[in-house]
C-alpha cells in the first residue's frame, strides 16, 4: 500500500511546462518585466504620496493614477513586440500561444470598457492596476528560460526578505519607515496596535507578500540550514505584519503540507529516523520561536491583543447586506459611484475605514451580474494558467493568496498582488524540475545565437543559491 499527494497538487512530470520550452523574449524585455516587479515591492502607494504623486485619491491627472511599475510592464511587452519588426503579428501569435492569458486580458479590457461606460472614469485605474497589469506581464514572462526563471526567483526571495526585515525592525522600534496611508488620511503615532509595513502599501498587503515568499522559499529547495532560517524570519516577519488570515493560513498549510509528506514516507515505508527527528525538531523550534515572539517582544501585539471578532471581523459579516439593497438595474449593470457609499453607510460602514472587505463582492457591486460574468470569465482564465504552470508549492501558494486576499478588499482598490504573484509562480516554476536537472535554453530560430549567451551567463548565478 503507497500513499501520495493528491493528483492535482503532485509536482509536474516535465521539467518544464510546454508554454516555457522555448524561450522568445528579448532580454529588454525581460529585464524590464523584472524591473516592474522590483518597483513593485519596493514603491508603494505610500511612497508616492509622501513625492506628492496623488497616485490613490479620486480625482486629479489619470496619468498619474496609474501604477509606475505597469508602464514599466507595458514597455517590456511593447519592447517584445516590436523586437521582430512585425508587433501586430507578434501580438497575435503571443495571444494564440497562451489562450487563458490572451481570454484575461481580453476580458479585463472588456471590464474596463464596461466600467467607464456605467459607472465613469472613477475605478477604472483600479481594474488596471490590479488585474490588467498582471495579464501584461504574464504576456512576457510567459516562456521565459529557466535560468531566467531562477534569477527572477532569487531578485523577489531578497526583496521579500527585506521587507520582513523592516517589518520586524519597525514593530520593535514602533516606527514606520515610510508614512502609512488610506487615500489621503495619514496614519500617525501613536498606534492602538502597532504594525509593520515595511515598503508595501498595507500591513495587509505585507502579510500575503510574506506568504508568497515562504512558499517560493520552500520550492527553491535551498540548503536545510539557509531555508528553515529564512523560514523562522518569515513567520517573525508574519506576526509583524499582524494578518491573522496569512498567518493562520500559511502555518495550517506549512503544517498539512508537513504532515501528508511525513504520512506518505510512513505508509510507503520510507520514513527515516533522521526526517522524523528533523519535522520533531522543526516544530519544536517553531513553537518556541512563536512564544518567544509573543512573550518576549512587542512584534507580534496585533495578534495578541486584538482577539478575532473586532471590528474587522465584524465588517467582513456585514458588508453582504448591500447587495439587498440595491434595485434590479444595479444588480444587473452594476452601481453608481456616487451611490456605493450611501449604501455602504446603510448597512453600518463607514469608509473609507471600514468598507466592503471583499473584492468578489466588490467586483459585483461595481460591474454588476453581467459585468461581474465577464470579469469572472477572464480572472478564473488566468488563475487556471497559472495553476498548470507550477508545481507543488507554487500551487499552494495561488489557492492560499486569493483565499487569504478573499478576507479583504486587497484586490478591490489598487494593489500590486496579482502583479507579484504571477511573478512569484513564474520564478517558482523554474525550480520545478529535479535538482540534478540541468537545463539549458534551446535556440531558437533567427535568434539563437543572441539567446544562448544571456542564458548561460545565467545560470551560475541561479545554481549558486541552490543546493
Amino acid at each position: 500500500m503507497s500513499i501520495a499527494a493528491p493528483r492535482a497538487l503532485r509536482p509536474m512530470q516535465r521539467p518544464t511546462p510546454r508554454p516555457y520550452v522555448v524561450p522568445t523574449a528579448p532580454r529588454l524585455s525581460v529585464a524590464l518585466a523584472m524591473l516592474s516587479l522590483v518597483m513593485q515591492l519596493t514603491i508603494s502607494a505610500n511612497l508616492l504620496m509622501i513625492m506628492g504623486i496623488h497616485y490613490d485619491i479620486p480625482g486629479g491627472n489619470p496619468v498619474v493614477k496609474i501604477n509606475p511599475a505597469t508602464y514599466v510592464a507595458v514597455l517590456a511587452l511593447a519592447v517584445r513586440l516590436l523586437d521582430g519588426g512585425d508587433p501586430f503579428g507578434a501580438l497575435l501569435r503571443l495571444l494564440a500561444a497562451n489562450r487563458l492569458i490572451a481570454t484575461f486580458v481580453i476580458a479585463f479590457i472588456a471590464c474596463i470598457a464596461y466600467s467607464l461606460i456605467t459607472i465613469g472614469v472613477t475605478g477604472s485605474a483600479s481594474l488596471i492596476d490590479s488585474y490588467l497589469s498582471a495579464g501584461i506581464l504574464m504576456l512576457v514572462l510567459c516562456d521565459i528560460s529557466v535560468a531566467e526563471r531562477r534569477f527572477l526567483g532569487a531578485i523577489m526571495l531578497s526583496l521579500f526578505m527585506i521587507n520582513v526585515t523592516i517589518a520586524v525592525i519597525e514593530s520593535l522600534t514602533r516606527r514606520l519607515l515610510i508614512g502609512l496611508y488610506i487615500g489621503s488620511y495619514q496614519y500617525k503615532a501613536p498606534f492602538p496596535v502597532f504594525r509593520g509595513v515595511a515598503l508595501y502599501d498595507h500591513p495587509l498587503t505585507g502579510a500575503m507578500m510574506t506568504s508568497m515568499g515562504i512558499f517560493l522559499l520552500l520550492q527553491m529547495r535551498l540548503r536545510p540550514i539557509v531555508t528553515m532560517a529564512l523560514l523562522g524570519w518569515s513567520l517573525v516577519g508574519l506576526f509583524a505584519f499582524g494578518g491573522r488570515a496569512a498567518l493562520v493560513a500559511t502555518v495550517a498549510a506549512l503544517l498539512a503540507i508537513g504532515g501528508w509528506s511525513l504520512a506518505a514516507d510512513l505508509f510507503n515505508r520510507r520514513l527515516t529516523m533522521v526526517k522524523l527527528f528533523g519535522i520533531l525538531g522543526a516544530l519544536m523550534l517553531g513553537f518556541a520561536l512563536a512564544w518567544l515572539v509573543i512573550t518576549q517582544t512587542s512584534i507580534a501585539d496585533r495578534i495578541v491583543k486584538q482577539d478575532y471578532v473586532d471590528t474587522s471581523a465584524k465588517v467582513r459579516e456585514i458588508q453582504f447586506l448591500v447587495p439587498g439593497l440595491m434595485n434590479f438595474r444595479e444588480l444587473l449593470l452594476g452601481i453608481e459611484v456616487n451611490r456605493l457609499p450611501q449604501l455602504v453607510s446603510e448597512v453600518g460602514l463607514h469608509p473609507p475605514f471600514t468598507g466592503i472587505e471583499n473584492y468578489w463582492l466588490v467586483a459585483f457591486v461595481n460591474l454588476g451580474l453581467i459585468g461581474f460574468s465577464v470579469y469572472l470569465l477572464g480572472f478564473l482564465s488566468l488563475l487556471y494558467d497559472l495553476w498548470r504552470r507550477v508545481p507543488l508549492f507554487g500551487r499552494v501558494m495561488l489557492v492560499l493568496i486569493i483565499v487569504v486576499a478573499s478576507t479583504s478588499n486587497s484586490l478591490g482598490a489598487k494593489s500590486n498582488i496579482l502583479f507579484v504573484l504571477a511573478g512569484a509562480l513564474v520564478a517558482c516554476s523554474g525550480f520545478a524540475e529535479p535538482r540534478a536537472a540541468r537545463i539549458e535554453s534551446p535556440p531558437v530560430a533567427g535568434r539563437g545565437t543572441s539567446r544562448a549567451p544571456m542564458s548561460r551567463a545565467f545560470v551560475p548565478l541561479a545554481l549558486s543559491i541552490r543546493k
